[in-house]
């Protein structure tokens, strides 16, 4: 018996799959960017020359949002991993005790 309650690499690598990711967020806005910019040196005379610069801003910022939140939520996941192996050994310990305890039953 290794593991009482999870797979402990398994989740400990999800959360770091999570923080790898996180950073993608951020290219949904930076693909935007430039042809927001086109956009408003192209219609500097009228209203919405610059609204897709202004959408681009409001992105960026919750993108950048995203990428915080995945970052965090991954390490949690990590950090979790981390308290549940200890949890785990701890565990492990108690059955292996229990278990020491317990007679061998022979057959005749």
């Amino acid at each position: 018996m290794d593991e009482v309650y999870m797979e402990v690499e398994q989740v400990r690598g999800g959360g770091g799959d999570l923080q790898t990711l996180a950073p993608k967020a951020k290219l949904a806005s930076d693909r935007v960017e430039a042809p927001a910019q086109t956009a408003a040196s192209s219609n500097a005379g009228f209203i919405t020359g610059g609204a897709g610069v202004q959408w681009h801003g409001r992105f960026d910022t919750v993108t950048a949002g995203v990428e915080r939140r995945v970052d965090w939520q991954g390490a949690q996941v990590t950090t979790s991993a981390d308290e549940l192996e200890s949890c785990d050994m701890e565990v492990r310990g108690k059955f292996r005790a229990l278990e020491r305890r317990i007679p061998v039953r022979r057959e005749p």
